[in-house]
């Protein structure tokens, strides 16, 4: 078999792009110093935005004595982001920061959360509705050239390990007029800070904690296949798998272990930024749709999506079969073989994990019906990410995808 390393997949390509500018913070006990730390960031006057659920927790609280403690005055708490996040929820959090003279954000939640403090971020320093900024680099720069205009300063304190949003330069939010996400990508947007604190993630039910475990897989998987890999992705993505396939199940199993919940936490975080700069696939492509369109929880969508997705690119004719064949190695799913052969191992070993979790395996099961599979099929073709695929699909493609998620 054909090293890994030797492939027309690996090291220098033609050309790549790779940025990772969030400082990260990680470790216990972490919550008390956040205004130590996101002071070094500028922030003086911080709006803490998190949900209901978190609120009712107490851990707010608990991160606002952090902020006081280190200098950072807290503003006040925007605690309306929904589950699937959306623009009007973006828009009431930017008004707010207006409203109580805030100069900064700390996002504590999931991807939700993130997410909508950084949209609210552009529209407390741009002005306009989220959906102005839609798509890739379209944050304003100064005379339309150049770099963007910075953003006011954002810390972000996860909640969850899926979506790794508090090292990446995008957002997405539910547009609900039009029934689709709205996807931001523009380097002002990634977090100035990131504290992983495993005390976070305390409270995580064991039912999220699968989901937002195969969310990371999948930006792992994606982020080591898609036609935007880098070889310094390929060090960020792989090592994510390795990490993902050692804790996911311990920190699912025992919610009191705190090291595999810590372990997931940098899993989440390495493993998504090749993905926030464009190293994704279809496996979104198939998602996104279905979160837009029938409120399906993101991760749980990877997780029932992604194996179909493996499937079709490995189908291919093309290099990416190898990648697949390094991740199957990594994961101990039987490598060897054709394409087709490699890609149903890797594809079995994601289903066994998704039902070993008690998450999902079809779409079926989560509300989405074959009357919806047109709709959804044309929705995927229109995504980003389906453009970075390895393989090109046709909306037929999409359309059998879905059917087989079914």
């Amino acid at each position: 078999m054909e090293a890994f390393g030797a492939t027309q997949w690996s090291g220098f390509k033609d050309f790549c792009q790779f940025a990772s500018p969030t400082r990260v913070v990680s470790g216990r006990g972490l919550l008390d110093g956040a205004g130590f730390e996101f002071a070094k960031e500028g922030a003086s006057r911080a709006l803490v935005v998190t949900d209901g659920g978190i609120r009712a927790t107490g851990l707010p609280d608990r991160v606002a004595e952090g902020l006081a403690g280190g200098g950072v005055e807290p503003a006040g708490v925007f605690d309306g982001v929904p589950q699937d996040s959306d623009a009007g929820a973006v828009a009431e959090c930017a008004a707010l920061a207006k409203e109580v003279g805030a100069d900064s954000f700390l996002a504590l939640g999931g991807g939700s959360v993130i997410d909508t403090a950084k949209a609210a971020d552009v529209l407390f320093t741009h002005g306009g509705e989220i959906a102005d900024y839609e798509g890739v680099y379209g944050l304003p720069r100064a005379d339309g050239i150049g770099p963007p205009l910075p953003l006011a300063p954002l810390a972000a304190i996860p909640t969850t390990a899926g979506t790794g949003s508090e090292v990446s330069p995008v957002a997405v939010v539910k547009d609900p007029d039009r029934g689709i996400k709205i996807f931001v990508l523009d380097f002002p947007l990634a977090p100035a800070l990131a504290i992983l604190d495993p005390e976070s993630t305390a409270t995580l039910p064991a039912s999220i904690a699968a989901a937002t475990g195969m969310d990371a897989l999948t930006h792992a998987i994606e982020g080591v296949t898609s036609t935007e890999w880098s070889p310094f992705g390929d060090a960020y993505a792989l090592h994510a798998v390795r990490m993902i396939r050692d804790n996911l199940e311990r920190a699912v199993a025992d919610t009191s272990d705190e090291r595999a919940r810590g372990e997931m936490l940098v899993a989440a975080n390495l493993a998504i930024v090749p993905t926030g700069l464009g190293a994704t696939g279809i496996t979104h492509s198939l998602s996104h749709p279905c979160g837009a369109r029938h409120g399906v929880p993101h991760g749980v969508a990877n997780a029932i999506n992604l194996p179909v997705a493996i499937e079709f690119n490995a189908g291919g004719d093309d290099g990416v079969v190898d990648r697949y064949r390094e991740i199957a190695q990594l994961v101990g799913a039987d490598p060897g073989g054709s394409g087709a052969a490699v890609g149903s191992a890797l594809a079995g070993w994601v289903r066994e994990l998704t039902a070993r979790l008690g998450l999902p395996r079809r779409l079926s099961e989560v509300g989405v019906s074959e009357e919806s599979v047109p709709q959804l099929a044309s929705d995927a073709m229109g995504e980003g990410s389906t453009l970075v695929n390895p393989r090109e699909p046709s909306e037929e493609d999409f359309a059998e995808l879905y059917r087989r998620a079914l």
